[in-house]
């Protein structure tokens, strides 16, 4: 398994070399945030559609009700 620095070093090589410092970590944030939550459906699991439209449904009328 590799450490978190070769991970990182890995996904910098990978990287376009015209990427400025910026750029680059933005990159490195989103693909973090992206095997975060891969790794979180894979725990956890999905919702389905309804459910999540049920779920913001259920903040709109706790919103319009302050």
């Amino acid at each position: 398994m590799s450490t978190a620095k070769e991970l990182i070093i890995d996904r910098v090589n990978n990287m376009s070399d015209d990427m400025d410092e910026n750029q680059m970590i933005d990159r490195l944030y989103m693909l973090s945030r992206l095997e975060h939550s891969r790794k979180r459906c894979q725990e956890e699991g999905t919702i389905k559609d309804s459910e999540l439209d049920e779920h913001f449904k259920e903040k709109r009328r706790q919103y319009a009700g302050v």
